[in-house]
């Protein structure tokens, strides 16, 4: 008779594959970061250009593609789908992590400029009062606009871009997605959009009071 307590525990049955692409991964990823290795300086250079254009400091590049290699084995885990271009995904994904730190930066500059203009006003309690909603009225209604519409007043209003900046911005994605580059006519008319609705969006939320905030 065997002995149960021998008998190695069975392992679920979708294991072994996923542990079978969670290597090949690993070992792409291994291979592409080599020093010298022509993909990996191309990422690295990919990522050191959007995060000078987004002026995000003490950043680590390192962290950041750690970072995007654990999401691609966590995706691998979670579908049971091998990632078959591991430079094109980690570009996109490693792009959407500074994309996250620029949003972090983004609320931590409006916190210290609404700290700045309320030490302005710190003797009217109601201009306080009221400079604060406004604040949260405009943040809550640039929230409430499309992706592609936060993301092009944010950079031309925060960052303060040019629209060639802008284009440069599209053309790098379009490197890794079907995407169109806008002309800097189409700009014009996509921005002079979004902030019709950043309007009116703020004064349907303003005039409304808190209650419309959620």
């Amino acid at each position: 008779m065997t002995n149960a307590t021998n008998t190695p525990p069975k392992q679920p049955a979708d294991q072994g594959p996923k542990r079978d692409l969670v290597y090949e991964f690993v070992t792409a990823v291994s291979y592409l970061l080599m020093p010298d290795e022509f993909k990996g300086t191309a990422l690295y250079k990919f990522l050191i250009r959007f995060a000078r254009q987004w002026h995000i400091a003490n950043i680590d590049l390192d962290d950041v593609v750690i970072e995007g290699i654990k999401r691609g084995v966590e995706y691998i885990l979670r579908h049971n789908l091998p990632i078959k271009k591991p430079e094109v995904w980690l570009r996109q994904v490693c792009l959407n992590i500074l994309r996250g730190k620029v949003d972090a930066t983004i609320k931590d500059e409006r916190k210290v400029a609404m700290a700045t203009q309320l030490a302005q006003h710190s003797k009217s309690p109601l201009i306080e009062s009221e400079l604060i909603e406004q604040l949260e009225c405009l943040e809550v209604a640039l929230n409430r606009l499309s992706k592609d519409d936060q993301a092009l007043i944010r950079m031309k209003f925060i960052h303060h871009k040019t629209y060639e900046q802008i284009r440069q911005h599209y053309k790098y994605i379009a490197e890794s997605e079907e995407v169109i580059v806008p002309s800097a006519q189409t700009l014009r008319k996509r921005e002079s959009r979004a902030l019709e609705r950043l309007r009116k969006v703020f004064l349907e939320l303003y005039e409304g009071g808190a209650n419309k905030f959620y």
